[in-house]
């Protein structure tokens, strides 16, 4: 006997199959309307030139991540593995559906023999899987009430909706075995239990049960599709979009190029910057919105959110995204092709479905009945109370409280954590650029850095006092034709406080020490601009950095080393929009720990040995997420004999931010905790001595936390220059 079963068993009949078909067809076409509609929300953006091109890439990256999940299984343990038992169970039990339709309706019969088996043992047991991640995510939600997930009726209606296919399919695999006497029901392992839990039906009932489930499972399917682009289903077109269109034409740890403002301004023509309305979005901003399955891994490793600051990163993203909803529902963001009647149909079912499923309940964790964040320091506005608002709508302002984006570190760590690919960083401070640039807010003590860089091409002092750090040492200061191997960017922090000073005297002995044919600027090198351009202030970036490039082109190096992070990825990564270093030369840009490692490995630098002392090393943001360099820090550090580095829980990709990026070091917005405190906390909890850090910036941050900790008398903070130049031979 062949093995394989009886399509339509029980319910081949005309009525059944014309009724099956044609609400079949009636499904496919409202959900394809939706699909079309919120494409054309996505066109409605402005054009983004960064995301075309390099498709084997674009592949591989949604192979990897979209296929594979690479960046979903780096999450909580559970909540991965959960994700994977439901993604891998619905893929199964949609792959045995395909099956069936190729055996019965195109009438290629594959779904027979050992092939059979096989396919409906894994149904089977996938099934039951995907039913086990349902239950462990309802936990979540209901049970242990997680801070980072929603609790929305989206969650609430994906997860009963996934949990009553996978039962309807058990029951009516079980009634079928009941009726029929399957002999292969042992390779249905779960419909067989379901079969022997209705051993007291008689046929007659378990056919009519069987009848009335089916059409009730049809049902259910069919507004499965009809719904798809109208819940949190949609993200599994969304997400592996985004992901494909992940950018390719600028580093990782640049912002993106809004043009160059000298020339925009010089064309006469009106233009504004930045993020102000959400017509001011880019198409892939707008597919960012719609990517997001508000999962909270953004939220739970966000500084600002963990002390209580007025930000999730979660939230900027839906809440702009609601506000999207709104609107396109109204007809008032995409003017649409598609027939008067397919726009009401997604207008009337955006209304009933997208829009309140999108909203929360009122709950103790913070959200109000709108899906605004809150907290006890700020209110987060609504995204759009009722369907409507205006398309003129201030993002900062009228949908989003501005402190929420002010709060931001730009660290990085939701860009990180997010497995689908959004960049909560691009918009926030593309948010920042439109209040800065277009409306002139700027929290007060960001206001006189920013002016003192502008006057003084520092935030500290007189530019001549810029040097006088070099007093007593052999430093070559370069004029224009001058050559050297290695140019030392000081950056202003190292150059004008005494405590960071250290830093820059302990890297000239260890390039002394070396042979290193290097020199440094003086006092006509001036900020890179990177506090400017993360607070908003596009255009004092743009002039910093055009007169950074000219300076740079006026001397010949082969390699650029900076112990300033920010200065490494401004000079790296974001220099290169306004044109090379050089004609005819790349010279190779590269952080002092670099330097340091590679020195090392050459055996240019001896080191002594010295006292055991425990070591726990603090990645900077712009160093380790931005740039992904965690090795060279921890080679230098390693090289030292006598030091262990202990690492603390959140490290390397995983580092907490040390407070001050995002401009953070020139403001305190006095809301919540301080992060660097928390950091020191955790920094203190490793039992090590030393806090190694590799970021001026870092320093700073690090000192006064452990400070305010009261941690003073166990830790000590060094940077990995120190550490070594006091071990040179």
């Amino acid at each position: 006997m062949n093995a394989t079963r009886e399509i339509m068993w029980n319910v081949n009949t005309l009525p059944n199959v014309v009724g099956l078909y044609g609400l079949l067809v009636v499904a496919l076409v409202i959900g394809l309307n939706g699909v079309l509609r919120r494409a054309e929300l996505w066109r409605s953006g402005t054009p983004s030139p960064e995301y075309s091109g390099h498709w084997m890439w674009r592949l591989d990256n949604l192979i990897q991540c979209g296929v594979f999940h690479k960046k979903v299984a780096r999450g909580p343990s559970g909540s991965a593995i959960a994700h994977l038992l439901v993604y891998l169970g619905f893929l199964v039990l949609l792959f045995t559906t395909t099956m069936v339709f190729i055996h019965h309706d195109l009438g290629i019969k594959i779904y027979q023999g050992q092939f059979y088996l096989y396919v409906t043992m894994l149904s089977d047991i996938f099934g039951i899987l995907l039913l086990g991640g349902i239950l462990y995510f309802g936990y979540r939600r209901f049970i242990e009430h997680a801070d980072a997930v929603s609790n929305s009726p989206n969650d609430v209606f994906i997860l009963a909706m996934l949990a009553v296919l996978v039962v309807q399919g058990f029951v009516l695999e079980g009634l079928r075995i009941h009726v029929t006497h399957d002999p292969w029901a042992l390779y249905s392992p779960i419909g067989w239990l379901f079969a022997k839990a209705g051993w007291f039906l008689p046929d007659s009932q378990a056919k009519l049960l069987h009848f009335v489930t089916w059409w009730f499972h049809t049902l259910t399917v069919y507004a499965f599709v009809a719904l798809f682009p109208y819940t949190k289903f949609f993200h599994m077109m969304t997400s592996p979009l985004n992901l494909f269109f992940a950018p390719t034409a600028r580093p990782k740890g640049a912002l993106p190029f809004i043009g160059d403002l000298e020339k925009m301004m010089e064309s006469g023509e009106e233009f504004s910057l930045g993020l102000g309305t959400i017509k001011d979005y880019t198409w892939k901003g707008l597919l960012d919105l719609d990517a997001c399955t508000q999962c909270g891994r953004c939220q739970e490793v966000c500084p600002a959110y963990l002390s209580g600051k007025p930000l999730s990163p979660k939230w900027i993203i839906l809440d702009t995204r609601n506000h999207a909803l709104a609107l396109e529902a109204n007809g008032q963001l995409s003017s649409s092709r598609l027939p008067k009647i397919a726009q009401k149909l997604d207008a009337s079912l955006s209304r009933s479905v997208l829009l309140p499923f999108n909203n929360l309940r009122p709950t103790e964790n913070g959200y109000d009945s709108a899906g605004a964040f809150r907290s006890s320091h700020a209110n987060v506005q609504a995204a759009v109370r009722t369907v409507g608002g205006s398309a003129d709508a201030k993002i900062s302002g009228d949908v989003i409280d501005p402190n929420a984006f002010w709060s931001c570190n730009t660290c990085m760590a939701c860009v990180e954590a997010c497995p689908v690919g959004i960049n909560h960083v691009d918009q926030i401070v593309g948010n920042r650029r439109h209040m800065t640039m277009m409306e002139g807010q700027l929290p007060h003590e960001a206001q006189s850095t920013l002016r003192s860089i502008e006057s003084r091409l520092n935030p500290y002092g007189p530019q001549e006092d810029r040097i006088k750090w070099l007093e007593g040492l052999n430093v070559p200061v370069l004029k224009p034709g001058d050559s050297v191997d290695y140019l030392y960017w000081v950056g202003c922090v190292s150059a004008f406080d005494p405590r960071k000073q250290k830093i820059a005297k302990s890297l000239v002995s260890i390039m002394h020490k070396a042979g290193l044919s290097f020199g440094v600027l003086g006092s006509v090198e001036g900020c890179t601009g990177d506090p400017a351009r993360r607070l908003g202030e596009e255009n004092l970036f743009q002039t910093l950095a055009k007169q950074n490039i000219e300076l740079l082109k006026s001397v010949s190096f082969k390699f650029l080393v900076a112990n300033c992070p920010h200065c490494f990825n401004t000079i790296k990564n974001e220099y290169p929009q306004f044109g090379n270093l050089g004609e005819g030369r790349k010279p190779e840009i590269i952080h002092h720990s670099v330097l340091l490692k590679r020195l090392l490995a050459e055996d240019k630098l001896l080191l002594k040995d010295g006292d055991l002392k425990d070591v726990t090393f603090h990645d900077p943001c712009y160093l380790g997420r931005y740039n992904d360099e965690y090795d060279a820090p921890r080679s230098t550090l390693k090289a030292v004999k006598g030091l262990r580095i202990i690492e603390m829980e959140r490290s390397r990709e995983k580092g907490l931010c040390c407070g001050a990026g995002g401009g953070h070091f020139w403001m305190d917005l006095k809301i919540g905790e301080r992060v660097n405190s928390i950091r020191a906390t955790e920094a203190a909890g490793t039992g090590a001595s030393t806090v190694a850090t590799a970021c001026p910036f870092c320093m700073q941050m690090m000192e006064d936390g452990v400070k305010m900790t009261g941690n003073e008398q166990r830790l000590d903070v060094r940077d990995i220059a120190e550490i070594i130049a006091e071990r040179l031979q």
